[in-house]
């Protein structure tokens, strides 16, 4: 594991931690609780080692927080995200995180609900976003995140990312939470489309769930229809 993240995940770096009042925020407009952000180890970057972190220099970000991704079969994976503070705005739109260069795509899975999403045959959300998919986890939905529209699969590939090998499909109802409109924007259409299908061939039944109008985010759409 890179070494500074495991310095992050330790012990040693007094627990895991969000003190950063523009962190909090952030951390609370997507209605994660306290016990949400420990259990997933969610915690400030300290500012020296930001550049460490990622690889590189990133000379705009002030500040930024920690998603460690969760290893399916215990402990994390060598495998961050970092959300910063600035955004960075470029000529192709704005930058809210960052992560090492060629570092991938990977799965994300909220603690809270992994058992289920291991071993039960309850219907799963794939959402697009890790906050996102905590905060469907945290109604008690086993749920899973994607990094992007495209993040359910492998650069290249079209089969479901290896990191959801472990799941259980064959028969199961899989909700699938884009962040954007896949009626409104082509990209995503064709991502979803070739998920579905993807989920057919592990034997799944994909549907779609988009939230209304109305609503704060999928948690207060599943909250309120439950």
């Amino acid at each position: 594991m890179n070494p500074h993240l495991d310095f992050l995940l330790s012990v040693i770096y007094d627990g895991t931690r969000v003190d950063h009042p523009a962190h909090l925020a952030d951390l609370r407009k997507s209605g994660l609780t306290e016990a949400t952000i420990r259990a997933q180890k969610i915690t400030d970057v300290p500012p020296g080692m930001i550049d460490t972190l990622l690889g590189f220099a990133a000379p705009k970000v002030t500040s930024a927080y920690l998603l460690p991704f969760p290893d399916p079969c215990g402990g994390f994976l060598d495998h961050i995200r970092v959300k910063v503070f600035p955004s960075i705005t470029t000529e192709e739109g704005t930058i809210k995180y960052l992560q090492p260069r060629r570092s991938g795509v990977r799965i994300y899975f909220p603690l809270i609900t992994l058992d289920a999403v291991l071993r039960s045959a309850e219907p799963l959300y794939i959402v697009e976003g890790e906050k996102k998919s905590l905060a469907v986890a945290q109604l008690g939905l086993p749920a899973v995140g994607i990094c992007g529209v495209e993040g359910w699969h492998v650069a290249g590939a079209r089969d479901l990312h290896p990191d959801l090998d472990d799941v259980g499909f064959r028969g199961r109802v899989v909700n699938v939470v884009p962040d954007a409109d896949v009626h409104s924007n082509p990209a995503v259409h064709r991502a979803v489309h070739r998920l579905g299908d993807a989920l057919a061939t592990r034997g799944a039944v994909g549907k779609l769930v988009m939230v209304p109008a109305g609503y704060k985010g999928i948690d207060d759409y599943l909250a309120a229809t439950a």
